[in-house]
């Protein structure tokens, strides 16, 4: 874990409806913020998945999770990844 003075600082300047719904969580945002980066990439990857742009392997590396997370997620929004040969040897690997 990180100690605080290493810890850099950013202000944002965010809706005062979103504020108030941040209040009750104001001592975890950083949890808030990370649990919120990894849905944002795990969506951005899934779109390209869809699009048929790269594999279900590269979609987890690019969302930072295990390919059996990015799998289950995958299926979760109602896609059936194809698993290809590359998927095949990085699992393998």
């Amino acid at each position: 874990m990180l100690r605080e003075e290493s810890m850099p600082t950013v202000t944002i300047a965010i809706p005062a409806d979103l504020s108030a719904q941040l209040e009750p969580y104001k001592d975890n945002l950083d949890d808030l913020l990370r649990i919120g980066l990894r849905e944002v990439k795990m969506g951005q990857s899934l779109a390209l998945l869809k699009q048929g742009s790269i594999s279900l392997w590269k979609a987890a590396r690019l969302a930072g999770v295990t390919l059996r997370e990015m799998a289950q997620y995958a299926a979760a929004q109602g896609l059936r990844p194809i698993v290809d040969e590359e998927t095949i040897r990085e699992e393998l690997a």
